[in-house]
């Protein structure tokens, strides 16, 4: 196993940004599961998606999965690299249009849980997953 991909700072204090960014991952998931209105799949329709239920299935299943295994911090490095995608595609598709319909201020406003979770990934992306967690158990021991 690589250990690169598992190291981590032993700071105990990233379980805070662990705990922020798969919960809102987690719930994102599973509430598009639990209520199939919030799915959005018009979104995707209008993107010209072929299938937009596969879609928005794959995004749930990614969201579900990648927002539990940072909340244990298992692979963190691994989990955040889909979420990133995910809330950049977001922004970008979803968001940064408002920004040319209505300025800037109201464009922020709107994405700013987006940018804190962009934010929350890429910490994690660089720190890992810190000393509470699978990543931290799993790496090889200096003797």
């Amino acid at each position: 196993m690589n250990s690169s991909i598992l190291s981590t700072e032993p700071q105990k204090t990233t379980l805070l940004i662990r705990f922020m960014v798969g919960f809102y991952f987690l719930a994102g998931g599973v509430l598009k599961f639990s209520y199939p209105e919030l799915q959005e799949t018009g979104f995707f329709q209008n993107l010209g998606f072929i299938s937009a239920n596969a879609t928005v299935t794959v995004i749930s299943v990614l969201e579900v999965l990648c927002g539990l295994m940072i909340i244990v911090g298992f692979f963190t490095r691994i989990a955040v690299i889909p979420l990133i995608l995910i809330v950049s595609f977001t922004v970008l598709i979803g968001k940064f249009p408002i920004l040319f319909e209505e300025g800037f201020w109201l464009m922020a406003h709107i994405s700013r849980i987006d940018f804190a979770m962009f934010l929350g990934c890429v910490f994690l992306f660089i720190t890992g997953s810190g000393y509470w967690s699978v990543d931290w158990k799993m790496l090889p021991k200096e003797i």
